[in-house]
């Protein structure tokens, strides 16, 4: 009956009109594993990289932050997946756990839970303290692992091959433009978040800026 149906729906097309198939809301890296294709660079919205955040063994409430994390099914490197058009709250939230000092401990716990997504109230789940700290904390994870695609891309040299016409490469070049073109790809979505966060810092540091010069005003205004 299945085919039947389908039989009649093709011969309702014209010879002239495109048929159009979706692959689902897939990363580049998801239609490379499953369909052996990445799109051209930009062309799809649904693409994201993972960029990976760790905990600082050095920080002295290391510690109790991986029990916590552990608590709620995360470990102490932990890997996020971010757009071209931004992150996940949980990823925001694991930064926070990360920079938070000692004296933040209270909070700990309802950092990890909103890391692992379960927690209820995420509406205002911000710490202005820290902000800044966790910011620059993911510009440089992000600028991390823009160097490691940046090394890559190095070794494996410039390639510009038709990777629509897979017959006329040997395999090995074939695969190797496939994983250049995911990298690029993905190093572009990096690029966009590194955007971001510098404009965030610098206009937060701005502020501060033009604060502490405002109160230097008042206080010599009193001297």
């Amino acid at each position: 009956m299945i085919n039947r149906r389908r039989e009649l729906f093709l011969r309702q097309i014209e010879s002239i009109n495109q048929v159009f198939i979706s692959y689902g809301k897939k990363s580049n890296g998801e239609l490379l594993l499953s369909y052996g294709f990445v799109p051209r660079e930009g062309a799809n919205p649904n693409d994201s990289v993972e960029l990976a955040l760790s905990l600082k063994k050095s920080d002295e409430s290391y510690v109790q932050k991986s029990e916590l994390l552990k608590k709620y099914g995360l470990s102490e490197s932990q890997c996020f997946p971010i757009q071209i058009t931004g992150w996940p709250l949980e990823l925001m939230a694991y930064a926070y756990l990360a920079v938070s000092p000692s004296s933040m401990r209270g909070q700990f716990e309802e950092m990890a839970a909103a890391a692992s997504n379960k927690i209820s109230n995420k509406k205002d789940f911000r710490y202005p303290e820290i902000e800044e700290q966790a910011l620059q904390f993911i510009l440089d994870s992000c600028e991390s692992s823009i160097s490691n695609y940046n090394k890559f891309l190095q070794v494996s040299g410039s390639l510009d091959l038709d990777v629509t016409s897979p017959k006329q490469l040997n395999r090995r070049l074939f695969l190797k433009q496939l994983a250049v073109d995911l990298c690029n790809s993905e190093r572009r979505i990096l690029f966009r978040a590194q955007y971001i966060l510098r404009r965030r810092l610098r206009d937060m540091r701005a502020g501060e800026l033009r604060a502490l010069k405002i109160f230097d005003g008042f206080r010599n205004l009193f001297q």
